[in-house]
């Protein structure tokens, strides 16, 4: 029985020294693997950096385009502000000239008989003609006629 004692324990051992192998290069496999995540994790460490700083740099990027866009819009108010006040000067400006240029239609009339017949008088027309045109008095044709002949 001793051998079949010392057989058992042989194989035993042998079967511990196995396992005692077996675990020992699973823990160099189980090393190796944390070392690779260990580097991984690095990595992910460093590409998380990189992206705060890029984060951080959007972020003062953003900060400064709406501040401009901010700018932008208070002077596009004022800008719009002034095209307002110069809109209203323009069309009282306009209502004006409107005003004053139906002055001068409601006034026009007599001053076209008086254009007609200084055109008449300067092509050599008589009193009589120049009255039959443009519905002028006598005294005034005459008069047109005199001022005319002292010019030439």
């Amino acid at each position: 029985m001793d051998n079949s004692l010392l057989i058992t324990i042989a194989v035993l051992a042998l079967i511990i020294l196995s396992l005692v192998f077996v675990l020992f290069m699973r823990v160099l496999s189980l090393r190796k693997q944390q070392q690779i995540l260990t580097s991984q994790f690095s990595v992910v460490e460093l590409q998380v950096n990189d992206l705060q700083v890029q984060q951080s740099q959007l972020s003062s990027l953003l900060e400064s385009f709406h501040n401009s866009i901010d700018q932008n819009a208070t002077e596009s108010s004022q800008i719009s502000r002034q095209l307002e006040h110069r809109i209203k000067k323009v069309q009282q400006e306009l209502i004006e000239l409107s005003q004053h240029f139906e002055r001068i239609k409601q006034e026009q009339p007599q001053d076209k008989f008086y254009l007609r017949a200084n055109k008449l008088a300067a092509k050599g027309a008589g009193v009589e003609e120049i009255m039959a045109e443009c519905e002028l008095p006598r005294a005034e044709v005459e008069m047109l006629l005199a001022i005319h002949k002292k010019v030439d």
